[in-house]
């Protein structure tokens, strides 16, 4: 996949290439994503945070996690802080119809955890112990502001519809004002692995495969990060491999920026 240098890469602007699978390392790896909705104003949302850490240290790569600042009262950013809401997020949130803080989604299933997310965890490890119907790894360059990005994707057994990729920028280690659970908020919280762009289309390009186990497919794109706010050291790439009729998640991977 040949992507062009563009904010949102339309159909017409990227080409597809077979790949071989004689490099590919992490063909068994079945990974979960979950998208986490939250927002500097919501008070529950640090339990959520605790327990996704948690999780995260537990499962480590296996484990890709996405967090949203929502767009309802409760995502809107304190006096003097930054402004975390995407146009992207907000997309997202509302085909989901998250009116509740925190709340999640698990590779984009038909079920929403909210509060502390306790019962998430469970059925991440069941998703994690899952045979894979395709694999998707990811890495990532850059040179100042440009980020090169490759995607490989493979598929192990035979899927019935269309696919798409998303490709999505996060950020960690940002510290602006939170409400706590108890007590007055905090103002240099942490935030990690924060939405900050979709480099793809908001729901992902297309990626044209018959579905036929073995087809593999290379995909490069240079991407330029223009917020100066953003701090490339901070950030990772993550991938997600859909089904494009209810835009679940068959696979996902993660990466830093080298």
């Amino acid at each position: 996949m040949l992507f062009a240098a563009c904010d949102k890469i339309a159909p017409e602007d990227y080409t597809i290439g077979t790949g071989t699978s004689s490099n590919w390392e992490n063909a068994n790896s079945r990974r979960a994503f979950v998208e986490k909705y939250t927002g500097p104003r919501c008070s529950n949302c640090p339990r959520a945070d605790e327990t996704l850490t948690a999780a995260h240290h537990r499962f480590g790569d296996k484990l890709v996690i996405i967090s949203i600042n929502h767009h309802g009262t409760q995502g809107h950013p304190w006096p003097n802080n930054p402004d975390m809401r995407t146009e992207d997020g907000i997309a997202w949130a509302d085909y989901l119809g998250i009116s509740e803080l925190p709340s999640a989604y698990l590779n984009r299933g038909t079920k929403m955890y909210t509060g502390s997310m306790n019962e998430i965890v469970a059925d991440i490890e069941d998703i994690i112990a899952e045979t894979p119907q395709a694999g998707i790894e990811v890495s990532a360059t850059a040179e100042g502001n440009d980020i090169d990005i490759t995607v490989d994707v493979e598929l192990f057994g035979q899927i019935e519809g269309e696919l798409t990729v998303t490709l999505a920028l996060t950020e960690d280690s940002l510290a602006y004002k939170q409400s706590m659970p108890v007590g007055d908020p905090e103002d240099n919280y942490v935030h990690n692995h924060m939405l900050r762009d979709v480099i793809t289309d908001t729901w992902g390009n297309d990626i044209p495969l018959t579905g036929t186990a073995g087809e593999h497919k290379i995909g490069h794109f240079n991407y330029t990060v223009n917020n100066g706010d953003i701090k490339i050291e901070n950030c990772h790439i993550v991938a997600l491999l859909s089904r494009k009729s209810d835009r679940s998640v068959l696979n996902c991977a993660e990466c830093t920026i080298e």
